[in-house]
């Protein structure tokens, strides 16, 4: 114990006197030897010369002194880490490039797996999240359907694999009596819900099955930002009324946490009573979903099946149209990404090929800088340091070069992350809550530490390898010219140019795949389009009159306004998505079978849609004035239906579709017309089948009112605000926007992946032209005396340049046959993302193998070149 304290009071009080005491100690026991062989008889020199050989090397005495009095261990770091500071700093730019090569590195990956882990990996907000599945129904046409009441009820009661359940569906209220209407967001639940997703009031009480009664008073859980907003944070909220869609609602709770469970998020929660319809017909479908909590140990596969013997056994005791319907199970984690998880794995794979280039890069940098000191470690190495203790050194700079990287790179990925945020698509679901958190934190010390282990390995292998005798005999460029080294570099030229051609081919074919989205005819003119959504309050338009009565004025009354040239309406306009589907068949063709009628989107559009939106009539007309109420009822197809049914879409005018199929009820509707295909879905989603029922007769509170200017539409926008407070104020505006923003919404999500790819490609660029050019260049430095001489035996410009430029091309032919082999491999991971364009296309092959060669090229053009100005006669001299 006093050795240790010993050890202890010499390392913090004297340091300073340890090297002089040391020093003096072995100069007098140095003079003690000398004067013992002066007794002896001998002349000084040879007493003097015996006395060292007898003493033995000064520096491992030396070396072992200060093992025995301090900290071995602990002082040879520090003394190894203050070297390696000093030595970052003298080859300073060298440093700057590796730290920022690290730095872009581990900060791209830090800031992708931020927004991996927020959307992906990070447990749900709700107890037992991992449990939570979200229900629907699902048939051999299609999954994930609605669920109706009654199929709930007996899911809920008959069920063996459920804790607990509850239905919920969303719902659009207009809130008046609070000054402007607004339309406000409603989650329409039963009360389960919120047990499920944990949460707990502030003030007042939840939601309780009494309320879920049909004759029990309107009641309404608000949450707390509607509280604060809207109600002004009243404290006593509880007990008082608000009025949505003219029904007054008494408040009962306000939320301390809402769960946001829907997306985007809902201003309250009411709860979910089913219509007499509902409750009376098993078929009667409307939006309704189901969440289920999984018992502890029950798989989604034993749950599925235990919902599907319930289904079988309601289908045989009510058989009807929907009796193969069956369960349609997912657990919540899954659902809420859907295809985002595809799209993450993607970038979080394209992210580490830059990581992995990066490595490659600093690999390079590193053997290059250890070649150019061998001459150094092989004179250490001669006047006594260990081969273990050289590579315990090299290893400790590359590490603390490496953290240094690593410790930018956390700097760097907290502005990468701001701009994916900022960038990405605001449906992406809790991208918001991405931060460098703690499991963020670890993930990127954990890289930062493998890319430190990995480059360490550069100098230690190489360290293995210094031969002093051969060393120390050539000069220091030419002390790197072994085959180990020339077959490493040339792996990581092959390396960097197969991984820039994989990001080039990814970026590629998903940038062609943007611009074909982007170029797609949409089937009508989008330009100089405003689009009005509306919602009608159900309390004041309760009758069709009443709502048809409304549009019209606010139609003609827009048509009026200077600068509008023709206005009509629809209720699910281009890209706006699945408003509705539902099956069909055609009359007067062959009954299908219960599993192969088709399915198509149903929509409604008034007498000027078609004319307004400039949408071409393939065949017959569109709706007039005289397809009203107690006409035959008539439908406009587009051309996917036309097509799939008659070959020649004139075939389909005068024929009869079955709304509903043969087995469901629905009206039987002449075809009046054949529209051109618009892209329902989006711009990137092919065309699917369509039909258009005229608003006439299918009447709907909820159109959108497409607006033609003669001028540019933004500038229209607060005349239509005008125009519709002139015809009723209590009507709030859902959207207001143009046509082309409507359309290029339904991109964010592919600009997004593709705008990250293309940067991740063209840092990969960046780093392998930086990384090929080090060490082509190095390669013509190490060979700068071989090249004199051919120059000086007669060899010419063009054979020097042959000579150089053939391993050159071999190692950028390689690399190019590995790069376009991964990118083939790689093409399979992208067909969900492609668009319009197929994932082998020859020609994004053939620009990344041509952008790959560039790299080869431009890198290995300046050392070339430089090796035909070599001066044989000066290069010889040096020699």
């Amino acid at each position: 114990m006093r050795q240790w304290w010993s050890k202890v009071a010499r390392a913090l009080g004297r340091r300073r006197n340890l090297a002089n005491e040391l020093q003096l100690e072995m100069e007098a026991h140095l003079q003690f030897l000398i004067e013992e062989n002066l007794e002896r008889g001998m002349p000084p020199e040879e007493a003097r010369a015996a006395a060292r050989r007898h003493f033995g090397n000064a520096a491992s005495v030396r070396e072992r002194s200060y093992q025995s009095w301090q900290f071995p261990t602990i002082e040879s770091f520090l003394q190894d880490l203050r070297f390696a500071a000093r030595g970052i700093w003298r080859a300073r730019v060298f440093s700057f490039i590796v730290i920022l090569t690290l730095a872009v590195g581990i900060g791209a990956n830090t800031a992708i797996f931020s927004a991996v882990y927020a959307v992906l990996l990070k447990p749900l907000p709700f107890p037992s999240g991992e449990r939570l599945v979200w229900l629907g129904e699902s048939s051999a046409k299609a999954s994930g359907i609605s669920v109706t009441w009654i199929n709930f009820e007996h899911w809920r009661m008959e069920n063996h694999s459920f804790e607990s359940m509850a239905a919920f569906q969303k719902a659009d209220l207009t809130l008046t009596g609070r000054g402007q209407a607004v339309l406000t967001h409603a989650g329409v639940i039963t009360n389960e819900f919120f047990r499920l997703t944990g949460s707990r009031p502030i003030l007042g009480r939840l939601l309780t099955a009494s309320d879920d009664e049909p004759r029990s008073v309107a009641t309404v859980v608000v949450t707390r930002a509607f509280w604060a907003e809207t109600l002004s944070a009243d404290p006593e909220i509880i007990g008082k009324t608000i009025t949505l869609n003219g029904t007054a609602y008494i408040v009962i709770g306000v939320l301390g946490r809402d769960p946001g469970f829907f997306l985007p998020p809902v201003d309250y929660y009411l709860p979910l009573r089913p219509s007499a319809t509902q409750t009376s017909k098993r078929d009667a479908h409307e939006w309704m979903r189901v969440l289920g909590l999984l018992k502890p140990g029950v798989t989604l596969s034993q749950a599925r099946s235990d919902l599907d013997m319930i289904m079988q056994r309601l289908a045989q005791a009510d058989p009807g149209p929907e009796s193969d319907h069956r369960a349609f199970a997912e657990l919540l984690t899954e659902h809420r990404t859907g295809d985002l998880r595809h799209v993450f794995l993607v970038l979080m794979a394209s992210v580490c090929l830059v990581l992995v280039l990066a490595c490659a890069n600093i690999g390079g940098l590193l053997l290059i800088r250890m070649t150019t000191r061998a001459r150094e470690m092989a004179i250490r190495t001669a006047i006594g340091a260990a081969r273990s203790r050289l590579a315990r050194q090299l290893v400790t700079e590359t590490a603390l070069i490496t953290l240094i990287g690593g410790a930018f790179g956390i700097g760097l990925a907290g502005f990468g992350l701001r701009a994916i945020e900022v960038l990405g698509p605001r449906d992406i679901p809790r991208l918001s809550e991405a931060r460098l958190n703690l499991p963020v934190l670890i993930f990127a010390a954990a890289l930062t530490l493998a890319v430190a282990l990995v480059c360490s390995l550069v100098p230690l292998v190489s360290s293995e390898k210094v031969n002093l005798t051969i060393v120390l005999k050539e000069s220091s460029t030419g002390s790197g010219t072994s085959r180990i080294g020339h077959a490493l570099r040339g792996g990581l030229v092959i390396a960097e140019i197969a991984v820039a051609v994989i990001l080039l081919f990814t970026s590629g074919i998903l940038l062609r795949s943007l611009w074909a989205a982007e170029a797609l005819n949409p089937g009508f003119e989008s330009k100089q389009l405003l689009a009005l959504e509306l919602q009608l309050p159900p309390l004041p338009y309760k009758s069709e009159g009443a709502i048809l009565d409304f549009y019209g004025r606010l139609e003609a009354a827009l048509r009026a306004q200077p600068g509008v040239e023709s206005v009509g309406a629809v209720n699910c306009p281009p890209a706006a998505g699945d408003c509705r589907d539902w099956w069909y068949s055609v009359v007067e063709k062959p009954t299908p079978g219960p599993q192969d009628v088709p399915v198509t989107l149903v929509n409604m559009a008034d007498t000027a849609y078609f004319r307004t939106m400039r949408i071409a009539l393939v065949a017959g007309r569109a709706f007039s004035d005289e397809d009203g109420v107690g006409r035959p009822t008539v439908a406009v197809i587009n051309e996917e239906i036309a097509r799939a049914s008659w070959k020649d879409p004139r075939s389909a005018l005068g024929q009869h579709i079955k709304v509903g199929g043969p087995y469901m009820e629905g009206p039987v509707v002449e075809i009046v017309g054949v529209a051109a295909n618009v892209p329902q879905i989006g711009l990137d989603s092919p065309p699917l089948p369509e039909i258009y029922l005229s608003a006439n007769q299918r009447v709907d509170a909820a159109l959108v009112v497409m607006i033609r200017t003669k001028g540019n539409p933004e500038s229209m926008i607060a005349t239509v605000r005008q125009t519709l407070a002139s015809i009723d104020d209590n009507v709030p505006i859902q959207s207001l926007k143009t046509a082309d923003t409507w359309l290029g919404a339904t991109l964010v999500q592919r600009r997004f992946t593709t705008l990250l790819l293309v940067l991740f490609a063209g840092i990969a660029v960046i780093l392998a032209s930086i990384g090929c050019y080090g060490v082509f260049n190095y390669w013509v430095s190490c060979r700068r005396q071989e090249i004199a001489i051919r120059m000086a035996m007669g060899a010419g410009t063009i054979a020097i340049l042959r000579r150089t430029g053939r391993q050159v091309a071999r190692l950028g032919v390689i690399g190019l046959v590995v790069g376009l082999t991964g990118s083939w491999g790689a093409s399979r991971w992208l067909d969900s993302l492609v668009f319009g364009v197929s994932t082998h296309d020859l020609v994004i092959f053939s620009s990344a193998a041509l952008a790959a060669f560039l790299i080869v090229l431009l890198s290995a053009a300046v050392p070339l070149w430089r090796a035909t100005q070599i001066d044989p006669i000066e290069a010889l001299h040096e020699a």
